[in-house]
């Protein structure tokens, strides 16, 4: 009898042990070209180069920041892991969109404690300790890992769901990693909604129908595109805001604050990667950027754009007109001219001394970027690679040939801020390699 409970006791860990174990055992690429080093040194020979989005294996503990790891073509080396986002269960959360777009990291669990430092809305966490009202979390801003404290209703655990989807209506499998070599956990029927806790290439991190495990991509629809690959999908939209004569701005990023990549009038047709509750993310032609949720229309339904908005051009530059002819008539003009069609810029232009502060006290995270924290990078991507001035890489400064070396400041989700010779600038962030 004691050989048998043994021996059930022995399945059941066989079992259980390997999906306690998935948390810490893989991770997706986060940007750009990763380096797969052959030691644990970013002067050690270069085995390959892996895209943002590329599940890699954990196999080991770090060393200094460095990780044991295996990639999908079977070669195995190091990684730096401040440029890996690592699957973490039920304690992965994505930090939700607030007001200015950045929510505040605490030295303790109260509105009282000190802020460490400002975390981007839409950055990942680990949560270490969960709460019911204060999370204690890890999360990694320009490179630097940081752990404290985040109020609860600021961390969404899966922001993102989708559907099982097969052509003859059967199940598919829950595997234990990101390939069909990897074991089956179990299976669920097509139509099951699952919750998308990870994105890479080929492969979703999905939880849902009491399992957590990996699943193709080519078996789920009703989500957007993200983690650097994998299957797209895209659901349609028009603009539609509730006055015809309105447009609406796609926004670089989720914030009213963020610039401007465009303007577009009601009956405009995007596409959408993801739908939230505020914000969307969508693409507008080529262009890809953030529009707010409220004034999208899902069901091909929108208001009809109006072309009073020219009028009102030709009314302001009456004015003009008389002004060497009769200046008695210029009078009611001067006291016309603050009328609330022309104020309204002023007005929304207001909210952004209210940016400014948060945007002031989040650059001290690049102020961080000490000697130890500033990485040497290398230009690649093609025979010549251009830096820019500007982050939105649309002001030339200097073309470079490839293989030439800089230093990494701060990475973006497109670009990146680098030293070259003394000088900053921005490249894509497709052309640097660690």
């Amino acid at each position: 009898m004691k050989k048998k409970v043994i021996l059930c006791l022995t399945l059941v860990l066989l079992v259980v042990l390997p999906i306690l174990a998935l948390a810490d055992e893989y991770a997706i690429v986060t940007n750009g070209r990763l380096n797969l080093r052959q030691q644990p040194t970013s002067g050690s020979r270069s085995l390959g180069q892996y895209t943002g989005g590329t599940w890699i294996h954990i196999i080991g503990m770090p060393t200094n920041g460095w990780y044991p790891v295996q990639t999908p073509d079977g070669n195995s080396g190091y990684m730096y892991g401040s440029y890996l986002t690592f699957a973490s269960g039920s304690n992965y959360g994505i930090v939700k969109y607030a007001q200015g777009g950045y929510v505040n990291l605490r030295s303790g669990p109260s509105l009282d404690y000190p802020i460490i430092v400002q975390v981007t809305s839409g950055t990942s966490v680990s949560i270490l300790d969960a709460s019911y009202e204060w999370n204690y979390v890890s999360v990694t801003v320009y490179g630097t890992q940081y752990q404290g404290y985040m109020h609860d209703s600021l961390i969404s655990r899966s922001s993102e769901t989708a559907y099982v989807t097969t052509r003859n209506g059967g199940r598919v499998n829950v595997r234990y990693g990101p390939s069909f070599s990897y074991g089956s956990i179990g299976s669920l029927a097509s139509g099951t909604q699952v919750n998308v806790l990870m994105k890479g290439s080929g492969w979703y991190w999905i939880s849902g129908g009491g399992l957590t495990g990996f699943m193709s991509t080519s078996y789920l629809s009703g989500t957007g595109g993200g983690g650097g690959g994998g299957s797209t999908s895209y659901t349609t939209a028009y603009v539609n805001n509730p006055k015809s004569t309105q447009i609406l701005n796609l926004r670089a990023s989720a914030s009213q604050s963020s610039r401007s990549l465009g303007q577009y009038r009601n009956g405009t047709k995007v596409k959408v990667v993801y739908k939230g509750s505020t914000w969307s993310e969508v693409y507008v032609g080529t262009k890809h950027g953030y529009m707010m949720t409220r004034y999208l229309s899902f069901n091909g339904q929108y208001l009809p754009a109006t072309t009073v908005a020219p009028r009102q051009n030709v009314t302001y530059q009456q004015p003009v007109m008389p002004v060497s002819q009769a200046p008695v008539y210029e009078q009611p003009v001067i006291t016309a001219t603050p009328a609330p069609v022309y104020e309204q810029p002023v007005i929304t232009a207001t909210p952004a001394p209210v940016y400014v502060q948060p945007v002031a006290t989040a650059t001290p995270a690049p102020a961080q970027q000490t000697a130890s924290n500033v990485r040497e990078i290398t230009l690649t991507g093609g025979s010549s690679i251009n830096v820019y001035n500007d982050p939105s890489m649309t002001q030339l400064k200097k073309t470079y040939s490839s293989g030439k070396t800089a230093k990494l400041l701060s990475q973006g989700q497109t670009s990146c801020l680098i030293l070259v010779d003394n000088s900053v600038g921005y490249v894509s962030t497709s052309n640097i390699s660690y």
